[in-house]
């Protein structure tokens, strides 16, 4: 009843309830953003585990060539021990309950965290993708093999990550293949960032290239999330493996 006082669209199957959200309402494409939008007829408790601890400062060389396409980015860099060999229950029912196919232990993470938070994330093999970065936005053309597999030419304008002098992320769509984790990934760089939705919008058509990320991204995500959203992926890797390393790096423009 007071989701349809919202002005959401709502149908329940099988005991699940379906919303359907009008383009404006990209804070709602969460748990935590539905719940923060029932907050108006409930007590909101927001009761999501983060990770307490000072994090030390990752010296990364990072740059950033289109302020005005990303205003805001963070990295974190984890090491852990060994992937776990099974999840905890909160996560494993995330892939269980909605049929959703399990990738690797850092992947699956990035997955879950977008839908609980909102927040959209996306996982480097820190060991390939090594320790300098840029971000631009460029008319140059460029081949470029998504993690799914499907090969694309870049053209005309396009906000990507450059590592080694090659694209290894399309912002906001979707990772390259070649510096993507696996499940011997043990050592991992999380980029956080917000685009501007016009920087994103019509990119994922255009290339036939689906994601969750890109269909938030597109509606707008909450750029003081970020900080929050790594705290609250590395305390998930704490409930799973033990952590070596955990390093960050914030950085508004």
């Amino acid at each position: 009843k007071n989701l349809y006082q919202l002005g959401h669209e709502n149908e329940i199957i099988n005991n699940y309830i379906d919303i359907e959200f009008t383009p404006n309402r990209g804070d709602c494409l969460s748990v935590y953003g539905i719940a923060r939008d029932l907050g108006v007829f409930y007590t909101f408790k927001n009761n999501f585990e983060i990770y307490d601890d000072c994090i030390e400062t990752l010296s990364l060389n990072f740059q950033n060539n289109s302020v005005e396409d990303c205003p805001s980015i963070s990295f974190l860099n984890i090491e852990i021990d060994q992937p776990p060999k099974e999840y905890k229950q909160y996560l494993n029912s995330y892939f269980k309950e909605l049929n959703i196919k399990k990738n690797n232990f850092f992947t699956d993470i990035s997955n879950y965290l977008a839908y609980e938070i909102g927040q959209p994330t996306h996982c480097y093999d820190y060991d390939v993708v090594g320790n300098s970065i840029e971000f631009i936005n460029t008319d140059k053309e460029y081949e470029f093999e998504t993690l799914l597999g499907k090969k694309i030419k870049l053209s005309n304008n396009n906000c990507i990550f450059i590592a080694n002098n090659k694209p290894i992320n399309l912002a906001g769509i979707m990772g390259g293949k070649e510096t993507s984790c696996s499940f011997s990934t043990r050592n991992v760089l999380i980029e956080c960032a917000y685009f501007k939705p016009e920087s994103i919008i019509s990119k994922s058509v255009k290339y036939d290239i689906h994601s969750d990320a890109s269909y938030k991204f597109e509606r707008g995500v909450d750029q003081n999330i970020q900080e929050r959203s790594l705290r609250r992926f590395i305390k998930i890797v704490q409930d799973h493996c033990s952590i070596l390393k955990v390093q960050i790096y914030k950085k508004e423009f």
